[in-house]
C-alpha cells in the first residue's frame, strides 16, 4: 500500500454495504475479526400485539469501526460483505457523533424502538393485515375507546371508509433521532 495514503486513513466506524439479505451474517463474520466493533442497529414497528422480527434500520448496511490499514482486506471479504463504502477510493468514515447518538437510543437488546407519531385525523396509513393489506387510506376518525380507527382508501374505484383496528395499521414513524426521552 502506498505509505502517503496510508497515513489518511486511520481507525474509525465506517459503513459496510451487505450482500441482500445478509446483515446479519455479515455483522457475525465482521465480529469475529480481531480489532473490529461492529454495530447493527435494529428496529421492531411497535404493535401492541402481532409482534414481527427485528429488521435492520437501515436496510443492507451496517457499521464497522476498524483500522482500514490492517483489516480492510478482512471486512471487505467477509462472508456476507458487499463493500466498505468509499469515497474516491479511500473508505468514507463515519462521524462518531452519529455512532453515537444511535447507541445512546439503542437498547440493550441492540434495538431502537421508534414509536408512531400521534394519530391524527388526516394520517395516511398503510394497512398491515387482513383483506386490504398494503393497501393506502387515510385516517378520517378515531375511537380510542375500542383501539379501532375510520380509515378512507379506495376501493373498486370509489372512495369507501372503513373501521379496522389500529393494531393493523402502520402509522408514520417519528425519526429515532428526535425522540425526546
Amino acid at each position: 500500500m502506498n505509505p502517503s495514503v496510508a497515513e489518511d486513513w486511520e481507525h474509525n466506524w465506517y459503513c459496510v454495504r451487505a450482500k441482500p439479505r445478509a446483515e446479519n451474517a455479515a455483522a457475525q463474520s465482521i465480529k469475529a475479526i480481531r480489532g473490529v466493533d461492529v454495530f447493527f442497529p435494529k428496529t421492531i414497528p411497535q404493535r401492541k400485539k402481532n409482534s414481527t422480527p427485528a429488521q435492520a434500520l437501515f436496510p443492507g448496511y451496517l457499521f464497522a469501526c476498524f483500522d482500514p490499514v490492517l483489516n480492510m482486506r478482512a471486512v471487505h471479504f467477509a462472508h456476507g460483505v458487499a463493500y466498505v463504502l468509499r469515497r474516491n477510493l479511500k473508505p468514507d468514515p463515519v462521524d462518531p457523533e452519529i455512532i453515537k447518538d444511535l447507541r445512546i437510543a439503542t437498547t440493550e437488546e441492540g434495538l431502537i424502538e421508534i414509536p408512531d407519531r400521534a394519530h391524527q385525523v388526516g394520517s395516511k396509513v398503510t394497512i398491515t393485515e387482513g383483506l386490504f393489506k398494503d393497501g393506502n387510506g387515510m385516517v378520517t376518525r378515531l375511537i380510542p375507546a375500542r383501539d379501532r380507527v375510520k380509515v378512507l382508501l379506495e376501493f373498486l374505484g370509489r372512495p369507501t371508509e372503513i373501521e379496522i383496528d389500529e393494531n393493523s395499521l402502520d402509522f408514520p414513524k417519528v425519526h429515532p433521532m428526535r425522540v425526546s426521552g
